[in-house]
């Protein structure tokens, strides 16, 4: 994209539209994927082969950046694929409550995103090394830009919330790249000179995929962060944070100095054996995500280089949309098989993060060499600028310090206490918007003391990456404890006023479930003799498999052994006659429900209750009163509350 002097003369233009796109790009992709499986899968009743299915026919679209080329012309193309993402991502920001319409933005935001690439590359492959430089510190800062905002929302994306100051955010964001955009084509000739590369050159690009996937599974994900390494979010947004500006640091010293494959293979053993490591303890997840961040910031500098070797054919872009199109088929098959393993017997994910590490290291040696004469140069633009992201870097991190409060418990009154059970539908409604605010607003209606959660997700990107568990924190302040079930990212969890005195959690049997199951034990300190048990669990949801539900009320009855003032919580996915029910109150344990004539007591689905799945099960020796069924429609199962009472 030459000017008069062959580069861009607007330093800020040429890496804020790559940086604010790919934002764009990944906050359009974190709404996506949630909204294919809730409003297709939960609400429409797609399976997950329907839904897979859809999402690679969406990404296959990228293959057709040529053709559109074509059809509009390079320069129209451009216009289109960044001002696409630009009025999807306001649409989505000013009309979050309705998510079929969502849904259907998100696909149109996601094809313009992935368009986007294709002739953009083509468009810089005549100019001089630093402008496809500066697109990669752009896709860097875009990147970085996507984990402040993340852990400035408290990893609640801000385009699921309404409010003025969030609209005028995105707002402002969205006309920053607007004017990014005219300022870029404002330098592009009348007719521009863009330019595939030689298929050698352009396949190592394929790697966008899993990089990005790898990006939306661990390195810019917080919740997930948090959850493996057992952190508070202002830890993980500081390391985090850290980890983009060495990202970012690393990809100007590839443009800078280069990466021959002597560094590209030292570099991609790290990679590969970091990607290998499952040791989630706390130091060795920071050494992790920062090296990591490092090195994949530079490998990716190293192929968008890379995409500037041999002679290309001008006026087309097709070897790079065939590369492009690889990559973004690629990530969608990784995310499907990473969530379709929790319904289908599938291989185990955990397998997925280093063979997406792998094809990345793979497309790296594909295309190290030594950058030409040209390019070995600091280009004059790496540090201008850097020690003010860092000042609002910082900012932000000191920011969320200042403003994070640890929830702390309330003198207990020794009177009865408010409990609650609530299914949280991992934050989404039944209608499939993500909405964890309403979630927050129903339990607060309820006024608990203490509150039993079930599919409470914290990193899931299908289920919009948020932290349920350190949000609803905040949110409600009340502290809690934690059950992870499956993996370190989705489980149980018992919030309370009172002091929790001691907890542990247990899995249920039996081990080969797709979709693991547990419950978690809370001691809480009511001000009584005696402190009050909360037993919190999740039942195996298959209707058909009462036996396996036998078995898991077996060995709660197992670990309970009678134990005095005990509840027995949670979502159990049966009916009061089933077996599995019959036994809880054989062995003494009497339902809140039943026992306060609640009838039909359904308490399943929030929209249409037919069903009773949630349970407030007690001893005899407490007393239930006021007990509740909610009626709002904030998750798709309704909460069930009572006050409770030791004799």
């Amino acid at each position: 994209m030459p000017g008069k002097d062959h580069t861009f003369t607007t330093l800020w233009a040429a890496i804020g539209l790559p940086a604010l796109t790919m934002l764009f790009g990944i906050q359009i992709l974190r709404a996506l994927f949630p909204l294919l499986l809730y409003v297709l899968g939960d609400r429409m009743g797609w399976t997950a082969i329907g839904i897979g299915a859809l999402a690679l026919l969406v990404f296959t679209l990228g293959f057709l950046a040529e053709l559109f080329r074509r059809l509009l012309g390079s320069r129209v193309l451009l216009i289109v694929t960044v001002a696409g993402v630009a009025i999807v991502r306001l649409a989505l920001q000013l009309w979050p409550d309705a998510p079929l319409a969502y849904l259907i933005l998100s696909i149109i935001g996601a094809v313009c995103f992935v368009l986007f690439f294709p002739v953009y590359l083509a468009a810089l492959r005549p100019c001089p090394p630093p402008e496809m430089v500066k697109f990669g510190y752009g896709l860097e800062l875009g990147l970085l830009l996507a984990i402040l905002l993340n852990g400035l929302y408290n990893t609640y994306e801000f385009n699921w919330q309404p409010g003025v100051a969030n609209a005028v955010t995105a707002l402002g964001l969205v006309l920053l790249q607007v004017s990014c955009l005219a300022r870029v084509l404002s330098q592009l000739p009348p007719t521009p000179q863009d330019q595939d590369a030689p298929f050698k050159s352009a396949l190592p690009w394929a790697m966008i995929g899993p990089f990005i996937f790898l990006q939306l599974l661990v390195f810019l994900n917080l919740a997930q962060l948090s959850a493996s390494a057992g952190w508070q979010l202002p830890i993980t947004l500081a390391l985090a944070t850290v980890a983009g500006l060495v990202g970012l640091g690393a990809a100007g010293f590839v443009a800078s100095r280069g990466m021959g494959l002597i560094g590209v293979l030292v570099a991609s053993a790290i990679l590969l054996t970091l990607a290998l490591m499952a040791n989630n303890a706390p130091w060795s997840t920071a050494v992790t995500l920062i090296l990591s961040q490092g090195i994949l910031g530079g490998l990716l500098m190293l192929v968008l280089l890379n995409t500037r070797g041999g002679d290309g054919r001008a006026h087309t872009i097709r070897n790079i949309t065939i590369a492009n199109g690889m990559g973004w088929l690629l990530l969608v098959i990784f995310i499907f098989l990473y969530y379709a393993g929790y319904q289908l017997p599938l291989f185990p994910n955990t397998v997925l993060p280093p063979a997406a590490a792998l094809l990345i290291i793979l497309a790296a040696l594909a295309a190290s060499r030594q950058l030409p004469s040209e390019g070995r140069q600091t280009p004059p633009f790496v540090f201008r600028g850097t020690l003010l992201l860092v000042v609002v870097a910082a900012a932000i991190v000191v920011f969320k310090y200042v403003t994070w409060s640890t929830p702390t418990a309330v003198t207990p009154s020794g009177g009865p206490v408010r409990v609650m059970t609530y299914n949280l539908h991992n934050g989404v409604n039944p209608w499939g918007q993500l909405n964890l605010e309403a979630l927050a607003r129903a339990i607060e209606a309820q006024n608990p003391d203490v509150v039993a959660l079930q599919e409470v997700s914290r990193g899931w990107i299908i289920n919009g990456s948020t932290d349920m568990l350190q949000w609803l924190g905040q949110r409600l302040g009340m502290p809690y404890v934690w059950n992870p079930t499956e993996g370190d990212t989705w489980g149980n969890a018992i919030f309370s006023r009172y002091p929790i005195i001691a907890s542990e959690a247990h899995a249920l049997p039996p081990d080969d479930l797709l979709l693991h199951r547990g419950f978690i034990l809370a001691q809480i300190d009511i001000g009584a003799a005696a402190p009050l048990n909360i037993i919190d669990t999740h039942y195996h949801h298959l209707e058909e498999d009462s036996g396996i539900r036998v078995v898991q009320s077996q060995a709660i009855l197992a670990f309970w052994q009678e134990r005095p003032t005990t509840l027995l919580v949670g979502d159990l996915n049966a009916g009061p006659d089933s077996p599995e029910m019959i036994m809880l109150h054989d062995a003494g344990f009497i339902d809140a429900i039943t026992a306060a004539g609640i009838i039909p007591g359904y308490t399943y689905s929030s929209t249409n209750p037919d069903r009773r799945l949630d349970y407030i099960w007690y001893t005899a020796d407490l007393t239930a009163a006021n007990v509740l069924i909610t009626t709002d429609t904030a998750s798709d199962h309704l909460g069930v509350a009572a006050t409770i009472s030791m004799e």
